[in-house]
């Protein structure tokens, strides 16, 4: 799930009227997170008293974005939502427990890999071709929720709390330490090893949460229908994994799990649910565009000043645009021009530090390896560019946006898949770029927005489930209240 703080400039497609006042805030820092952290809470704070505005409020005090210090944070955990578990785990007993026990029945019962043989050809983890109640015929649609349900004495707001706990991510859930439950359990005769492993990539931090890879994260745990539907699968293999199957490609479930419980929250605190499912698709679209941005904002400039230099320009009219640009970062490494002071603003020593080549070339050797790396950066290099150019995405009135799937320039979607489909001629894409080059940047753009739909097909499949069940509950009150009844 990893959510986003920036689900909150969504909120301004509700409330408009105050975007105005927000984009004339100080823009001191540039970051999504802290534009995101300025609109939120100006927005939020505009709104009159509501489940609307006690909804958005339970959302973005889970997420925290203080937790955050930096964009590329969100990338690698979920700091807010681990943060708000990890508090509740040490504060309150009775969740702690009925966490603990919940998780120990899981490890007990189900499997916690999915390669039970050496010799299968699939993934580890829960995949796209596994199912509760189709392959796996031993896990029924719901057995998750169900079991939560048992724990909770059939409470699904609290179901889908301890489920949330670690089901907002398969990695760095977070540290949940309460001594003081820990050690009456094991007073009962139950097992340290029982509740607690190390989770994978981790040396000395054990967690109570399943690994990655167990049943835990199978697509259809807490319902039948809280899954992406099989024609998403399908373009899923076809576009980003040509040649392999569904049960070699992880399926990432976790988005379902987190989205479920995000958005429990919100109706739990008075936001209808079917605002609350459209919220979370808003979360979900700007979370995979950071993930996006992260990627291609570095190559995505350089793209476009080598489209501009005029070097490159003036290149022979049979010379490739790729060709000229190694050719002269090579002689720029050859020369060691990339060590004085006038290469600060060189765009071809720039290119040679973004792939990791020497800023020397002085021995073949070198050269060799630099030209390799140059090569494998030629492809992620245009297609950034060109992402960047057509979709929606950058500053706009000192806020930093995420990118985007949405696509405001460029050439119209039928040509994109008239030339990726076909060998004519045409240049879509950019000077100089051979249709060749068009079409691999054109594949690589289609892999990114079906990222963008996956994503968000999981985080709308795990909201509706939420929508389905969970209740509002008194001003002040939170599912969290209840474990101890």
């Amino acid at each position: 799930m990893r959510h986003v703080l920036q689900v909150l400039l969504g909120v301004g497609l509700l409330c408009s009227s105050t975007v105005a006042q927000t984009a004339q805030m100080s823009t001191a820092q540039k970051n999504g997170i802290s534009s995101a952290d300025r609109i939120a809470t100006a927005l939020i704070n505009s709104l009159p008293d509501s489940g609307v505005k006690n909804g958005l409020k339970r959302y973005y005090q889970i997420l925290d974005p203080r937790a955050y210090a930096t964009d590329t944070q969100v990338a690698s955990k979920n700091s807010g939502v681990s943060n708000y578990f990890q508090h509740h785990f040490s504060n309150n007993k009775c969740f702690a427990e009925k966490a603990l026990l919940f998780y120990r029945d899981l490890r007990l019962s189900t499997r916690q890999t999915q390669l039970i043989d050496e010799k299968e050809n699939r993934h580890s983890r829960t995949s796209l071709g596994d199912k509760a109640g189709m392959n796996r015929k031993d896990l029924k649609p719901g057995w998750l929720y169900e079991k939560a349900l048992h724990y909770t004495k059939g409470n699904p707001n609290a179901a889908l709390t301890l489920i949330g706990m670690c089901g907002h991510d398969d990695l760095k859930q977070g540290e949940f330490l309460n001594d003081t439950v820990e050690e009456q359990l094991l007073a009962k005769g139950y097992r340290h090893d029982e509740f607690f492993e190390l989770p994978d990539g981790e040396e000395n931090q054990e967690s109570p949460c399943p690994a990655r890879t167990a049943d835990f994260y199978i697509a259809g745990a807490l319902a039948d229908n809280a899954d992406i539907d099989a024609s998403l699968k399908r373009r899923i293999l076809e576009t980003q994994y040509p040649g392999k199957k569904a049960e070699q490609v992880a399926s990432k479930n976790y988005h379902v799990l987190g989205a479920a419980f995000m958005t429990c929250q919100m109706i739990e605190a008075g936001l209808n649910p079917l605002l609350a499912v459209k919220v979370e698709s808003m979360a979900a679209n700007l979370y995979r565009g950071i993930r996006l941005c992260q990627n291609i904002e570095v190559p995505a400039h350089l793209f476009w000043r080598l489209q501009r230099d005029q070097q490159i320009k003036g290149r022979p009219p049979r010379l490739r645009f790729e060709e000229a640009v190694i050719q002269n970062a090579l002689a720029k490494g050859r020369s060691k021009q990339c060590q004085t002071k006038s290469a600060k603003e060189d765009v071809f020593c720039d290119l040679l530090k973004a792939v990791g080549a020497p800023l020397e070339l002085d021995v073949p050797r070198l050269e060799q390896r630099a030209q390799g790396l140059l090569q494998a950066y030629m492809d992620n290099m245009i297609a950034s560019g060109l992402y960047a150019s057509w979709h929606v995405s950058g500053e706009i009135a000192g806020v930093s946006l995420p990118c985007s799937r949405d696509q405001l320039f460029g050439p119209h979607p039928f040509m994109k898949w008239l030339v990726s489909q076909t060998e004519l001629p045409l240049n879509i894409c950019g000077s100089g770029l051979t249709a060749e080059s068009c079409r691999k940047a054109l594949a690589k753009i289609k892999s990114w927005e079906i990222d963008f739909d996956w994503t968000v097909s999981q985080h709308v499949a795990g909201a509706k489930f939420a929508a389905r069940v969970c209740k509002p509950h008194p001003q002040n009150k939170t599912s969290l209240d209840e474990f101890c009844n």
